[in-house]
């Protein structure tokens, strides 16, 4: 699992929404456990709770652990807890317990490694309200679970709404991104502008799993690769000059996606034609394509690559010959596309 660097610390995409700056808007009474038990509780036996040196608090297998009343301020976005479990096959329940009564609320769904390790819990949706962490273990008898704390409250990303599986910023493949596990995560950013000629936010995904993206407009669909990013672009509508782009991500079980950079402000490139001789694949697209790099592929391999040059002109040989696909991959601030084409 991610450990996130101390408060108020600036992250930023190269472009799009800026990911951060992480800050503290908040404290967990007693989260740090210097006055010992107070605020925290426990259902079942209360002699399965110890309170260690650290401090930290050890719990057998046959207790829930009962945070401290948290009251979370209206920006706030996820609380850390610091849980490690010694033994092996440990999972842990993680639930909100409405301060003024109401359903448990389950919020996250937690694997610690063997030492302490910090998990950042949404509590985006009860922001502005009281509440109390519960934490449920399921793990073999005989196993404890260790809690290092809890806290601070914080704003992992300013601006944003985050709701669902844990969300967290790091370095990923070489970029700062969002990266999210645990379940269905939802993010919304704020409100960025798209100026003509940009007509899509478009986002950056890797990892395992399955990611979509709206911007006002219809809703596009991705699936995410381990070996390589792929950007995915929503449309904005005609005569909008600013949006949100709102993005459902779906890692694979026990899997973590990567999303970065978030909305960027991109242009629609197409391909406008294409030819073949023998060979050769001949293709004019979009003056502002050039750089852009294309792939040929003939019934899912790799038959040829070719970069577009000056005014739009790209120009590919096929190794193989059959029915086949041209891909333009898409960058930050142009959108990829793709034409049939009968190759060899």
């Amino acid at each position: 699992m991610l450990v996130l660097a101390g408060a108020s610390v600036a992250l930023a995409g190269p472009t799009g929404a800026p990911l951060g700056p992480i800050t503290d808007v908040g404290s967990v009474p007693n989260g740090d456990l210097s006055a010992g038990l107070d605020g925290w509780g426990v259902v079942g036996p209360a002699s399965s709770l110890v309170l260690a040196e650290g401090p930290i608090l050890s719990a057998s297998d046959n207790v829930t652990v009962i945070g401290p009343v948290i009251a979370l301020p209206g920006d706030a976005q996820v609380v850390p807890v610091a849980i490690g479990a010694p033994g092996a096959n440990t999972v842990v329940d993680v639930r909100a317990r409405p301060a003024d009564g109401g359903a448990e609320v389950e919020l996250a769904t937690v694997v610690p490694e063997r030492g302490v390790t910090s998990f950042d819990i949404p509590v985006g949706q009860f922001a502005g309200h009281s509440i109390r962490l519960v934490l449920d273990p399921t793990m073999s008898i005989g196993r404890r679970m260790v809690i290092g704390g809890m806290g601070p409250v914080r704003s992992l990303l300013p601006g944003w709404s985050i709701s669902g599986g844990q969300a967290s910023v790091a370095t990923a493949w070489g970029r700062t991104a969002l990266q999210v596990q645990g379940g269905r995560t939802t993010v919304v950013t704020p409100v960025m502008p798209v100026a003509a000629p940009a007509r899509y936010l478009g986002v950056a995904v890797r990892g395992s799993g399955v990611v979509s993206a709206r911007a006002g407009g219809p809703t596009v669909w991705a699936v995410a690769a381990e070996g390589a990013w792929t950007w995915i672009y929503a449309p904005v509508p005609a005569g909008r000059s600013a949006a949100a782009l709102g993005i459902t991500a779906e890692p694979a079980a026990g899997a973590v996606l990567s999303l970065g950079p978030v909305a960027t402000s991109a242009r629609g490139t197409r391909i406008r034609s294409i030819t073949r001789s023998g060979a050769v694949v001949t293709a004019t697209l979009d003056p502002w394509a050039r750089g852009m790099r294309a792939v040929l592929t003939v019934s899912g391999r790799t038959v040829g690559t070719g970069r577009v040059g000056a005014a739009g002109r790209l120009t590919v040989r096929a190794s193989a010959a059959g029915r086949g696909t041209l891909v333009l991959l898409g960058d930050a601030t142009r959108t990829g596309a793709s034409r049939v084409v009968r190759a060899g």
